[in-house]
Formats: C-alpha cells, structure tokens, sequence
C-alpha cells in the first residue's frame, strides 16, 4: 500500500487551526543526528517522510526523521488531536514531504506539518476522541529514526472480538473447516526485498488472497485471512487469530531471500522446533522472521514456563500434524518444475507457537532471484501456487482424517 495523498477535507468544513484545543502534546527533543539530509541546517534534523498505514484495528502515521528523538512527555492518552513536538533544533521538511496528508480510513482525518529553523509540529486531527500511542524506533539497515503514531479506531476491538467469535460458531453449526492463512508482514515492515523494488509484503498478499480463493471455493472450507490489506500485525496476534476462531490449521506465508545475491532459490515449508532450528541458516531465517515484532514497535513477552510445562503434550500433537501438514503442502508445491524443492525443515518461528491446530510457515520462493523474483510479483504465478497449496490441504486434511474422500469434510476429525 503507498502512502496516502493529500484528498482534501470533502464535506467537512476548513481545516482546524493550530491552536485547536484540546490537545495531546509532545515534546521531543534532538539527539545524535542520523545522516542528516542535504539541504537540512546544522545540527538539525530534516522530515523525510510521512506515511499511513490503515488497519481494521487503528491507523499508524509514521514520521521519519534524519536524526534521533527522545520523548519527553506521555507516550499514549485519549484525545481527538494530537500535537507532536521537536523544539530548539532547526527542523527541515522534505521535497517529498506535504505541508498537510489528509486521510480517508475514518480514523484520521489529517495530519499537519510544519517545520522552521525553530522546531517542528505534527498535528494529527482524529474525527473521535479515541485512544493514541506514540513512540519511537531507532534507525537501522535501510530504515531511518521514526515516530510511529498508532490511533485506534473506536469500537474496533469489539466489533473485530464478535466477529471472529461468529466465524468460531460457524464452524460447529455448519460442520466446515477453519484455515486461517498469514500473509507475513505489512504495513511499517515490508520483508524481504526483491530486484525493481518487488515487496515481500506484497508478493505474499498476494498468494494468501489467492489461495483464500481457491479454498472456499472447494466447499466445506471456511477461511480466515489474518491481513487482507496492507498493515502490521504483531507475530504473536497472527496466531492468536486463529486460535479466537478455533483455525484447525494456519499457514503462514512468506518469500525467502538469501544473503548471497541471487544464489538462493526454491520453496520450503518449515514447522515449529522446540530444540533449535535444522541448521545455521534455518535458525537465522527464523530470527530475521521473529525480528518482524522489533521492526513494528512491539514489545517482547516473557514466556511462560509452567504453560509449556503444561502443554507439552498438546504442542507434541500439534508438532506432529503440522509436520504432516508441511509434507502435503511440499509434495503439491514440488509439482511445479520451475522451483527446486528444498524440502520440510524445523525452526523456532514465533508465528508457528501456538499448540491449538497444525500450523507451518511456508517459504514460496527467493524474492532477490531475479528469476523467482519475476515469478513472485507475477498474478498468474501467485494464483498458481495458491493451487497447489489447496490441493496439498485438501490432501493433507485427508491423511489427517478431516475430509471423505470425496471431498465432503468429514463430521468427526475432533469437533
């Protein structure tokens, strides 16, 4: 998803001054400046980019800076406007840079800039008073420093709760099997990149739509979609979707990418290990997967040693029908003669964590082979493996006892 364009304020009068009250303020100050932009003053820092990212829970407005911020106020509170702060340094905006982003999600309704050899101000207007988080993420790789605005969307959490609750008792009054299907990544983290620019987060998009599709239409199936659109997700929250609307599988999808340029190709499918990850290269794929949570600001959570004391049992289950599931997935995706198959691997990847359904992470292609890059962002490729996905559930739902033959899904299978 690009960044939204300035649209106007259709139907809503002039556009609120800057004193507007009352207002959340925030009040950053400049630190150690981080490769400071051509044009920006001395010392001071220059807006390089704003963005906004709507998702069916908030939108996030993320402001990118040349050099680093330190909060010095509340980093959350409920208003219906909010003014972020970068005072005493001078502060350049950007050629790319608007003066004033006016939003359509029904959350925000704009956002203001405005930097002089003073400072700077950001204004978000919110159409409802609701509830607002800020903070900040440090410059890294290809990314610079960012103050990251999160504005949830009122009501969102119980509409999203009753929704995901109706699907779940759907599954008992309808006899259909629940998929749920990750598209890795979104939104502030794009994953891996390819050649011309070809996102991760796109590609992967993609395939999950695709595959959703093909599902449904098999009948006896009903899917859930942990993203439809462009916009982060917590790892942990992925599966928790699926637990919320008891998933009898999950399937994560993702696009590897191999530090050697171009030299890594093919597809594998991986499910959870508890005791280390089947190699060197497993084990830091799942880390740069796992890192997905640091890119979106998520704080990490302890875990709980008597809860997996207590679920060994299941998890072992679990681990032993996703394993089976990675082996019907791989036997279909192998049919394709333009991917080598790499065969099923274990890593500790945090989306495959919970015990409560067979779950796997599937590695479609390499995004930076130039020839599997051409195949990921192409929509006849994408609906293909989603295909070939279908048909390794369907297979594996057979082997696992939740489907006749003939394709009806099966009444027993542990309803």
């Amino acid at each position: 998803m690009t960044p939204h364009e300035p649209t106007g304020r259709k139907g809503r009068g002039p556009a609120p001054r800057w004193n507007a009250a009352p207002v959340l303020l925030l009040a950053l100050m400049c630190a150690q400046p981080f490769a400071p932009a051509a044009g920006a003053a001395a010392g001071g820092v220059t807006v390089t980019g704003v963005r906004a990212w709507p998702a069916p829970a908030n939108t996030r407005v993320v402001f990118d800076l040349s050099g680093e911020a330190t909060l010095v106020a509340p980093d959350s509170g409920r208003t219906h406007e909010l003014v972020v702060s970068v005072p005493g340094v001078a502060v350049a905006r950007g050629g790319e840079v608007p003066e004033r982003l006016a939003l359509t999600d029904g959350v925000v309704d704009s956002v203001g800039i405005e930097t002089d050899e003073s400072g700077a101000r950001f204004h978000l207007w919110v159409r409802d008073t609701t509830d607002l988080r800020v903070f900040t993420l440090v410059a890294e790789a290809d990314k610079p420093f960012r103050v990251v605005v999160d504005v949830a969307r009122p009501g969102a959490e119980a509409a999203e709760t009753q929704r995901l609750a109706g699907i779940a008792a759907q599954k008992r009054r309808d006899r259909v099997r629940i998929v749920a299907i990750d598209a890795g990544h979104g939104g502030e983290d794009p994953g891996a990149r390819g050649p011309g620019g070809v996102l991760e987060k796109h590609v992967v998009l993609g395939v999950a739509k695709a595959l959703a599709e093909s599902l449904e239409q098999a009948g006896g199936i009903r899917v859930v979609l942990t993203r439809d659109a462009d916009y982060f997700i917590p790892l942990r929250d992925r599966y928790r979707i699926a637990e919320k609307v008891k998933a009898d599988l999950f399937i994560s999808i993702h696009a590897n990418s191999s530090r050697r340029r171009g030299r890594g190709s093919g597809s594998e499918v991986y499910f959870l290990s508890q005791r280390g990850a089947s190699d060197q290269a497993d084990a830091d794929l799942a880390d740069l997967e796992n890192a997905a949570d640091l890119v979106g600001g998520v704080p990490a959570e302890a875990e709980d040693d008597l809860v997996n004391i207590l679920y060994d049992v299941k998890r072992s289950s679990a681990m032993q029908q996703s394993q089976l599931l990675a082996k019907s997935l791989l036997e279909h995706i192998s049919a394709d003669r333009r991917l080598e198959s790499r065969g099923v691997k274990q890593a500790g990847f945090m989306v495959l964590k919970s015990v409560e359904f067979a779950s796997v992470l599937v590695e479609v292609a390499f995004i930076n082979n130039p020839y599997e890059a051409k195949l990921l962002k192409n929509p006849a490729f994408q609906r293909q493996m989603a295909q070939q996905l279908a048909a390794g559930v369907k297979t594996y739902l057979q082997r696992a006892g939740m489907e006749r033959p003939s394709g009806s899904i099966h009444e027993g299978g542990g309803w």
